[in-house]
């Protein structure tokens, strides 16, 4: 009976599930990042990476109505009204669908007015390919814009290892293609080679999200297609509440990804793929802890309005005694990095020991600030965080700059971030904490 009940609660606890299907997606994206760089060589993956990492950029590009959910939704079922509830979440793939569009539109024009391999450093490719590839590319993502909502959804009701399972199946699913690709079209041309990934990338994502959605709307029996329109004021006050969250995400995403770019102008892209590597290997335990974290947003949110102090201090402590152990295993994880990628990439990269050394402390502190900032998301209270990721936004570009004229080389990159992160992590748990003394 014991048994029973324990495997019962585990099937049903979304925090552990969530990291547990974030640690399988993670396994996934490694393995896929090795056919990459095995079916494409170093720059082609650099070229990759790129592209893909500026449209990442557009999930965020939605005045932070997909974040503002996670936090609203609560609110609403609270109050029991489900007419209400079900006409916002209308709303918001409405609105999801003409910003979409417009990116679309505004981006083409872009493409068509400005010679891309001049701006990105990657003279080296045609300029009609880069423009065929670039927009091939941004036309998944508008697509998968509004496909990615239901992960919001499932997050706000409280059922976040849902959002986690389908990123879980939309990287595996792409590694099974890519392994396809890399056994059955392995001479085709590199130029084609990119097309097919983001084909099978973009189509194979977008299937898995309008999967999860159709379930969404039949496990939770939503109707997006009810009659009426969400009330103007309350449309406002969450277009408000999202313009934060957008400017918080925009800021986070550029400060930690902008590194691609910088190391391509001022290095070469052909440096990328090592610098990438080692990111991508620190960011498995990140992963995993954030996806963790993702269901305690509308839990935080929850337990703010009930003002149930206790609980959140308890929470906040039981982190902090886990922080110690992530740190270790953080440790651990820098020792066998070099080991490790000498059988990911077969002795094709090496990255240098003050490399992993900064990237490591850098995850340290992701972790430590990111719970914290987890708990402002779902609570709102977002001035005094959105005011330090901004100052965070406008020294990370120059502090870089001072950086490699001090001859840090790409690892001037980390450690801006690093810099900035330290900081962050100071006083965002003060605020925190004191946000709690006055409930």
């Amino acid at each position: 009976m014991t048994q029973y009940f324990t495997l019962s609660s585990l099937k049903n606890n979304h925090i552990v599930l969530s990291g547990f299907y974030k640690s399988l997606s993670g396994l996934s994206l490694f393995v896929s990042m090795s056919l990459l760089l095995r079916y494409l060589d170093k720059e082609n993956y650099g070229l990759w990476n790129l592209v893909f990492t500026m449209f990442q950029w557009v999930l965020l590009m939605d005045f932070g109505i997909q974040s503002a959910l996670k936090t609203k939704i609560p609110h609403l079922i609270l109050e029991g009204n489900t007419k209400l509830l079900q006409l916002y979440i209308k709303s918001t793939y409405k609105t999801s669908a003409y910003i979409a569009l417009l990116l679309f539109l505004i981006f083409t024009f872009f493409v068509f007015t400005n010679h891309l391999g001049t701006i990105f450093n990657l003279n080296i490719y045609p300029e009609n390919y880069l423009k065929k590839l670039f927009l091939l590319n941004f036309l998944f993502f508008c697509l998968n814009f509004i496909a990615n909502i239901h992960k919001s959804l499932y997050v706000a009701f409280l059922k976040g290892k849902y959002a986690e399972l389908s990123i879980f199946i939309n990287q595996f699913g792409f590694m099974i293609l890519l392994f396809f690709l890399h056994h059955f079209y392995k001479n085709i041309s590199y130029s084609n080679k990119l097309i097919a990934i983001t084909i099978i990338n973009g189509g194979f994502c977008f299937i898995v999200n309008l999967f999860f959605t159709i379930r969404f709307f039949i496990i939770e029996k939503m109707n997006l297609f009810i009659k009426g329109d969400f009330p103007k004021k309350l449309f406002l006050e969450s277009i408000k509440l999202g313009t934060k969250y957008m400017i918080i995400q925009l800021s986070m995403i550029f400060i930690f990804t902008i590194d691609s770019y910088i190391i391509s102008y001022y290095f070469g892209p052909n440096h990328i793929a090592a610098y990438d590597f080692v990111t991508k290997y620190f960011q498995f335990p990140l992963m995993i802890i954030i996806a963790a974290f993702s269901p305690l947003w509308s839990m935080f949110t929850k337990n703010y309005l009930e003002k149930e102090q206790k609980k959140l201090l308890k929470q906040f402590k039981l982190f902090n005694r886990l922080f110690v152990v992530m740190v270790l295993c953080i440790v651990v994880a820098g020792f066998l990095y070099p080991y490790i990628l000498k059988l990911w990439t077969r002795n094709s990269l090496t990255t240098s020991s003050s490399l992993i050394i900064w990237v490591a402390l850098l995850t340290a502190l992701r972790i430590f600030f990111s719970f914290y900032s987890n708990f402002l998301n779902g609570i709102g209270k977002l001035n005094y965080y959105m005011i330090l990721l901004i100052i965070g936004l406008f020294f990370k570009i120059p502090l870089t700059l001072v950086l490699i004229n001090l001859k840090f080389g790409i690892n001037s990159v980390v450690l801006s971030s690093v810099i900035i992160s330290i900081i962050w992590a100071i006083l965002i748990p003060k605020y925190c904490y004191n946000i709690l003394d006055k409930i």
